[in-house]
């Protein structure tokens, strides 16, 4: 199955998480509910549900309610081979850090200002 160029977008950057990779790989051998989960990693309950949902969104992961806890299981065991050859994450898929993402909103802005300003000088004429 060929996927298309937007779904390696979306793969690539939910692995360029660190407790993304890690949820993956903790679902290698078995299905786990939330608080498993996140005991094994060390992270929040909350955290864990924010990353699990994500990755339960783009289909790397489903969820499914037994005995009031809702399991999770890799859909796609592939992923782990992927996972564990540490295979780099391209650039342009990993996140920027905070100060880019101000310098990329602050370029935006300004050619959203200069087409506004384009604008009224022709009003004006």
């Amino acid at each position: 199955m060929i996927m298309p160029p937007l779904f390696d977008e979306i793969v690539h950057k939910a692995l360029s998480s660190d407790i993304r990779r890690e949820i993956l790989l903790s679902l290698e051998k078995k299905d786990k509910y939330l608080t498993e989960i996140a005991s094994e990693i060390k992270k929040k309950p909350q955290t864990i549900d924010f990353h699990l949902n994500l990755l339960e969104e783009i289909g790397l992961v489903k969820g499914e309610w037994r005995e009031g806890k809702k399991y999770y299981s890799l859909k796609e065991k592939r992923i782990l081979d992927f996972l564990k050859r540490r295979k780099a994450i391209p650039e342009e898929f990993r996140p920027k850090p905070p100060h880019e993402i101000v310098l990329d909103m602050w370029d935006d802005m300004k050619k959203r200002l200069d087409r506004i300003e384009k604008k009224l000088d022709k009003l004006e004429k």
